[in-house]
Formats: structure tokens, C-alpha cells, sequence
């Protein structure tokens, strides 16, 4: 059974669960909750459509989110939320991924991987991915990079680059559909969520030195994948469609809570960044919401200004 084209994904099937490690600097409190567009801050000179970034933007932490409407990365001050650069020249954008150095990787459906420093404007690297590359997550003990992959063709196949470089280490299994989101914990072990070949939501563990994946199931009120990161207790899994980010516990697929994101129903690739889960959110026109994590509730703030949000990742300045 075939995963979707990555913009459409509506199926009536299953998603769930994989984790990721990396944290950021936490929210500052007394965001108004209203949504707010924010100014272009780019300088002059910078030609029209193209990539730009706002002088003094490396010498902060910046909020990254891809817009498939525009098939662009927009980049925020964080946790300001001030409009401060852009990404451009990618096919179909999908999930981002940052390293404890700052460095982001964007996932591009239609290209290849793209790893960018922190706050610039050209890749340093560029990684071939073949079928249809979706999710990522960085290593934050060896600087590998995982990708997952939705093409069914591909037994949910995981690739795995060693310090983010050169040619995958591919892990399969022929039980596997299609694999969406992916994150690593702070032992190195990842976890990935997909739909095995009956269309069924799997949690998927490859352990750090394992040769195969551990696949359990994950019961979820969904049928639409959400994002996945280890918070640094619990996996955090979101559920596109509801609202709801269940804290699993591990490996065994527990659900430790569930957390509710009132006005986030179609937030999907969020980032945990200390005591905030930022999450782009279709919902109300394209925003971004910062959530309190894990408490939940209403957002704290809220960034406007998107056509199609779908991934985010916080990178720390150096």
C-alpha cells in the first residue's frame, strides 16, 4: 500500500511514534496570544524570491519552519518570532531537523537533503536521498543523520548517514509500508512511526548498534502522522488531526500523558525546545504556536503569516 504524496496526506490509515533528541532555550513568558505578522527584516539589495538572511540573525537562536504553500523555509528570531531570513530554491519541502551545533538539514521531497550553518544562506552539504525522503533527526552522540522514507517501495527503509556525510547505511524490513517521522534519544537509540503493510500505525525502534528494528504498535485516535521527538524523558508523539501529543514511554509504546494543544488540530512536525512545543499549524490560515510543554493548553504566542507550515526546528547559536 503506497504512502501519499507528502502535502496530501488525508488517507483513512494509521501513523504514529519515533523520537528525537535535541533541545533548545526555552520560551520567554508574556507572548500575547493573538496572532501577529511580522515585518520583513531583510536588507537591501537582496534579490526578489531569492534566499536572505537579516545582518545579527547568527548571533541568536532562530526558529526554522518550512511552508509548503511556498516551498520555502521561513526563519524566525526565537523566541521573538521577528521574520528574519528565508530559504528558497527546494522542490517540495517537508520535515527539518537540527545538531547540537546549530546546523539544520531540510528534508526536500523532490532533491536532495540540504544541511545548512546556523543563520546561512548557501548548504554546505548536500545528501542524495532516493524514494520519497520526509523526516529527520540527528544524532546528538555520533552527528548521524536519519531519514525516513513514505515510498512503499522502499520496505520503510531508514537511511542512516554516518556523521551526516557521504552514503546511507540503509536498514529495512519487509513488514514495513512507509516510515514519516524519526528521532533520536540521548543514548543514540531511534525511533521511527509508519504503517506497516496493513496499513496499520507502527512504533518502530532501531537500537543504537542493532542490526533490525523492534516494531511494536501504537493505538492513536488518528489516521494522519504527526511529529515525533524525545523530550528527554518521554518520546513525544503528535497526532495531526486532534490536537494531542501522547508522551510514550520508550520502547514499549506506553502512553505516559496526553497532551492537549487547544486551537493546534493541524499542527504536524513540531520542536521541543525546553519548556515550549513550537508547532506549525494549518489551522486558521497557516501559523506557528508556541505551546507551554507538557503542560498543553492554549498557545502562548502565535507567529501568522504562512500559507502551508508543516516543519519546524530551533538552532542555537553557537
Amino acid at each position: 500500500m503506497g504512502a501519499m504524496n507528502g502535502r496530501f496526506r488525508t488517507s483513512g490509515y494509521a501513523l504514529l511514534l519515533c523520537a528525537a533528541a535535541l533541545t533548545a532555550a526555552g520560551c520567554s513568558p508574556g507572548f500575547s496570544s493573538s496572532p501577529v505578522a511580522l515585518p520583513d527584516a531583510r536588507g537591501a539589495g537582496v534579490a526578489a524570491g531569492g534566499s536572505w538572511m537579516s545582518a545579527g540573525a547568527k548571533g541568536s537562536s532562530l526558529l526554522y519552519v518550512s511552508d509548503l504553500g511556498t516551498n520555502a523555509i521561513n526563519i524566525y528570531t526565537y523566541p521573538g518570532g521577528a521574520l528574519t531570513g528565508k530559504l528558497t530554491g527546494f522542490g517540495s519541502v517537508a520535515g527539518l531537523c537540527s545538531d547540537k551545533a546549530g546546523d539544520v538539514f531540510v528534508v526536500d521531497e523532490a532533491g536532495p537533503v540540504q544541511m545548512f550553518a546556523h543563520g546561512g544562506t548557501s548548504p554546505l552539504r548536500k545528501l542524495d536521498a532516493t524514494g520519497a525522503p520526509y523526516g529527520c533527526s540527528v544524532d546528538p552522540l555520533s552527528g548521524n543523520l536519519a531519514l525516513t522514507n513514505l515510498s512503499s517501495y522502499s520496505n520503510g527503509a531508514i537511511n542512516i548517514y554516518p556523521k551526516a556525510k557521504g552514503e546511507p547505511k540503509k536498514y529495512t524490513d519487509t513488514t514495513i509500508d512507509s516510515t514519516y517521522f524519526c528521532g533520536y534519544d540521548n543514548n543514540g537509540n531511534l525511533y521511527v512511526d509508519g504503517w506497516n503493510r496493513s496499513a496499520e500505525l507502527i512504533f518502530i525502534e532501531l537500537h543504537k548498534g542493532a542490526g533490525g528494528f523492534r516494531i511494536s504498535k501504537l493505538q492513536a485516535k488518528t489516521n494522519t502522522p504527526g511529529g515525533v521527538q524525545f523530550d528527554g524523558k518521554y518520546v513525544a508523539v503528535g497526532v495531526k488531526g486532534t490536537g494531542l501529543v501522547y508522551r510514550v514511554n520508550g520502547p514499549s509504546g506506553k502512553v505516559a500523558q496526553t497532551i492537549t494543544l487547544k486551537k493546534g488540530t493541524d499542527v504536524q512536525q513540531f520542536w521541543i525546545a525546553g519548556a515550549t512545543l513550537v508547532g506549525p499549524n494549518e489551522e486558521n490560515g497557516g501559523t506557528v504556536g508556541y505551546w507551554p510543554y507538557p503542560a498543553g493548553g492554549n498557545p502562548s504566542k502565535t507567529i501568522s503569516g504562512l500559507t502551508e507550515p508543516f516543519g519546524a526546528t530551533v538552532s542555537v547559536a553557537k
